[in-house]
């Protein structure tokens, strides 16, 4: 289970902005394996690949036909867990609690996708695949501030330099 989030971090990191399809159906996945622990389907880790997997696919497969909304949505749970995750693996105090913490950051991270769409696409993806990374990741040399860091520097360099590719004129 943490190759899988690794590699949907590393997905997120560098290609969220493009792959939008990719960033909702990496949100459904972890809905789908929180749910799963939630509801008690966590007996054997096929059970709550099973769930994970299904709900991430749901998540793709509306994307296809309500893309702005799928969206939207995925910015929201993926702030509100961006907000309850990265302090904790971290090591830091967290100040609000869990509830207030997701509802503030994920309205906040929905708000500025409304608004600044691909640019904000780029930093919450960003942010989600570094968060995703560090946290099932662990390289004991080297500290997770500094890892993070390094990977939303190269993540948000990555996707912006795709982003200006894919926006330039055609050359004939």
């Amino acid at each position: 289970m943490q190759l899988i989030l690794i590699v949907l971090g590393f997905v997120s990191l560098i290609g969220g902005s493009q792959l939008p399809w990719m960033f909702v159906g990496t949100i459904g996945f972890l809905v789908g394996s929180i749910l799963a622990n939630f509801f008690q389907f966590n007996s054997s880790e096929i059970q709550v690949l099973t769930v994970a997997s299904t709900a991430g696919m749901v998540g793709i497969f509306l994307t296809y036909y309500l893309r702005r909304i799928m969206v939207l949505l995925a910015g929201f749970l993926a702030g509100g867990y961006i907000s309850i995750t990265l302090p904790t693996v971290l090591g830091w105090k967290a100040i609000l609690a869990d509830w207030q913490a997701f509802i503030l950051v994920g309205a906040a991270c929905a708000v500025i996708l409304l608004l600044w769409r691909s640019l904000a696409l780029i930093l919450v993806s960003g942010v989600l695949g570094a968060t995703l990374v560090i946290q099932n990741f662990n390289i004991p040399s080297v500290s997770k501030e500094a890892m993070f860091v390094v990977l939303i520097i190269f993540g948000l360099t990555a996707q912006y330099v795709l982003l200006q590719y894919t926006m330039r004129p055609e050359d004939d």
